[in-house]
């Protein structure tokens, strides 16, 4: 009788730690700046409205790399963008949750990942994981798997944005994650400042995969923040793949719209 009394008052505890919380530290949307409180506060500080009034990128998408594509296609069902067609990519499939266009107008999408990558707000992660997960179904016999920093700029961000996205992404699915799994050896410019093709060279032997034991016959998914021309997604793949993975899928927050793709 004494333990069930026990249990039975647990989740009054609960409760009243989390008005405790509220009242002392509280916690608002880094968007609209409306109150977070209880379990909304659990999903980081990205509400529930502005995590809605983020866009999927619009149909159709190229089935490979997840760009939108001009409706124009007779098939766009089954479509495959200009640039997979002439470079396929090798991973099997990418998508992002959400439309990602930087500009004047910030999307939440946009003000979250800035926040995240630009001003330390780590908590951010969990947002963009259920962002993720709520419209990317994560497959039950994936191994995460999140994109690396070089050790000089882990040094100088201090976090990877995508291991913090892809532990999440795990806790929320209940899928095993390998944040160590994949390295970055060589230095590159910085991704945001090339074209797609010389991203391509920019990222060339700039992975290894450091524990192949853990990657060997597993479909492995690669999880990033945002998705631009894919260069990275296809660097990462190509290095697992040859490492053993059977499969390389691609999930990110946002999805860029890349102009020029037919």
């Amino acid at each position: 009788m004494r333990r069930g009394g026990v249990r039975a008052s647990v989740p009054v505890l609960v409760l009243l730690r989390e008005l405790l919380l509220d009242a002392l530290f509280p916690i608002e949307c880094l968007v609209c700046a409306r109150p977070l409180r209880g379990t909304a506060s659990r999903a980081g500080p990205l509400c529930a409205a502005c995590r809605d009034a983020t866009p999927a990128p619009p149909p159709p998408l190229c089935t490979r790399c997840g760009v939108p594509v001009a409706p124009r296609h007779p098939s766009p069902e089954d479509v495959t963008c200009a640039a997979c067609v002439s470079q396929p990519p090798a991973f099997a499939r990418a998508r992002g949750a959400a439309l990602y266009e930087p500009g004047p107008m910030r999307s939440p999408l946009v003000a979250a990942v800035h926040a995240l990558k630009y001003h330390g707000a780590r908590s951010v992660a969990r947002s963009l994981a259920l962002l993720m997960v709520t419209r990317l179904p994560v497959p039950a016999d994936v191994l995460i798997v999140p994109v690396p920093l070089h050790p000089a700029r882990l040094r100088e961000r201090r976090f990877n944005q995508a291991v913090l996205i892809a532990r999440e992404v795990g806790r929320l699915s209940s899928r095993p994650t390998a944040p160590r799994a994949l390295a970055r050896r060589l230095p590159t410019t910085p991704q945001t400042q090339l074209p797609g093709a010389a991203r391509r060279r920019n990222l060339a032997d700039a992975f290894h995969v450091r524990q192949p034991q853990a990657i060997a016959g597993r479909h492995v998914l690669v999880v990033d923040d945002v998705i631009t021309t894919g260069a990275t997604a296809d660097a990462c793949a190509r290095v697992l793949l040859a490492a053993g993975a059977h499969r390389v899928d691609v999930y990110a927050a946002g999805r860029t719209p890349i102009a020029g793709r037919p």
